[in-house]
């Protein structure tokens, strides 16, 4: 059942609750009331009759005094009178008034007080007997008319309150429309347009809500295809840089393992084998050479190689891999203990600044000394990645994929980064606080 269906019937069934306490309370007090009513027209009716059979015994025409007497309460709305001689037998009555429209024999059993009747001997040895019987049929009618006309009215009056309470209810809930639409575009298409604010200050709040979420959600999706984006291009230069190794180191010595074998052919052919041994020599060393190459490039493409190795044996590769190529440069690395302090959850993340860090140092700076730390101070986790040297040409203000890749590595693992520059180079600062809660 909907919501504005649930409100309707709770206060219908409220409403139900309260005219049932209020019929009971009216149904108590009205025959209350109506026993009062007809107990007093008795009394009043008993005191007329004793009046006239006082004087009863001195008439000289009785019986005509008697019907005279019971003639009295003719018509009326509360009391009906009538004699019974000595065998029970009814020698006259009166006739209580009749209302117009009777009430429904259900609702004069309910409201019927069903006082008792008075019986008075009637005078002068006769053995007669008037009665005096409460007629309530005449009140019970009336407020039979007037309960059906309050009935009536408070039908209407329900009607018409439940109409403008679904009405009203309706308006209020309307914009809820618009954000069960707006959520199944975020959770469909992924389509994060906001929704108008209108309507009550609860809905007001929850629309406010939903706009700031759509707005993260669309900055979050804006990130996610920038990475995407940067993602690919950084997967191409990966690949171009390990075409490039593979041409540089690897396709020399494919093509001198191709001549020394065409050289060993030769020699078989002429029947000369003198110069065999020093080619097959070649050939084993230029193999050698390629299968450490292999290795590096392998060792370079794992990605958990920090998680494998440890944070310090995988800084200590880092250092080893650039000091075979650029052996002048001075490298200093401070990070004995780290694996003790840094968590799991942030090896990767430390291993991978670094590594694009000393990259981008060697890459863009003539870089004479390189120095990395890794310490912990309080609850927090400071690396820094220094070098000393001006840069090989004037850098792009822009940052390249590798420092954005940076940034958004330390920012999704809780840190900070910032980079300091002066005349003798730059240090990359990274600083991830609490350490002690970092993957917990």
């Amino acid at each position: 059942m909907s919501l504005r269906g649930r409100v309707i019937g709770l206060i219908g069934l409220v409403l139900l609750v309260s005219v049932a306490i209020y019929a009971v309370t009216a149904w108590s007090s009205a025959r209350n009331e109506l026993a009062v009513e007809l107990g007093a027209a008795r009394t009043g009716g008993l005191q007329t009759v004793r009046s006239a059979f006082e004087d009863l015994p001195h008439s000289d025409h009785p019986e005509r005094d008697l019907r005279q007497l019971v003639a009295t309460f003719e018509g009326n709305r509360h009391i009906k009178a009538a004699v019974f001689d000595s065998t029970a037998r009814l020698r006259f009555t009166s006739q209580a008034a009749s209302p117009d429209k009777a009430a429904p024999d259900w609702f004069a059993e309910l409201l019927n007080p069903r006082l008792p009747q008075a019986a008075i001997q009637v005078p002068g040895g006769s053995g007669g007997v008037l009665i005096l019987k409460p007629e309530p049929a005449s009140d019970i009618a009336s407020l039979w008319s007037a309960d059906v006309g309050a009935i009536q009215l408070f039908a209407v009056a329900v009607g018409l309150g439940l109409t403008l309470i679904y009405l009203v209810i309706g308006r209020a809930l309307a914009p809820l429309a618009d954000l069960s639409e707006g959520l199944e575009r975020i959770g469909g298409d992924g389509e994060h347009a906001p929704v108008a604010e209108q309507g009550p200050p609860e809905l007001l709040k929850l629309q406010r809500g939903f706009n700031a979420m759509a707005e993260r959600l669309a900055d979050i999706d804006a990130r996610n295809r920038t990475l995407e984006a940067q993602l690919l291009t950084i997967q191409d230069e990966e690949r171009a840089e390990i075409a490039r190794d593979l041409h540089d180191e690897i396709g020399p010595h494919l093509f001198a393992v191709a001549l020394d074998a065409e050289m060993i052919g030769r020699s078989l052919a002429a029947g000369e084998t003198r110069a065999i041994p020093e080619q097959i020599g070649s050939i084993k060393s230029a193999v050698s050479y390629m299968q450490r190459e292999v290795r590096e490039l392998i060792a370079r493409l794992r990605p958990t190689r920090a998680a494998e190795l440890g944070l310090e044996a995988a800084l200590r590769d880092v250092i080893k891999f650039w000091r075979t190529r650029q052996p002048e440069i001075e490298y200093v690395g401070g990070f004995d203990g780290a694996d003790t302090f840094v968590p799991d959850a942030l090896r990767d993340v430390i291993y991978r600044v670094v590594q694009e860090a000393v990259a981008n140092a060697l890459r863009h700076a003539k870089t004479t000394s390189l120095a990395i730390s890794v310490a912990q101070a309080a609850d927090s986790i400071a690396v820094l990645i220094s070098n000393r040297g001006g840069a090989k040409a004037i850098v792009d203000e822009v940052p390249g994929l590798g420092l954005t890749s940076m940034r958004e590595r330390v920012h999704a693992a809780g840190g900070r980064l910032r980079i300091d520059k002066d005349m003798m180079g730059w240090t990359v600062h990274v600083l991830f606080e609490r350490a002690g809660r970092i993957g917990s």
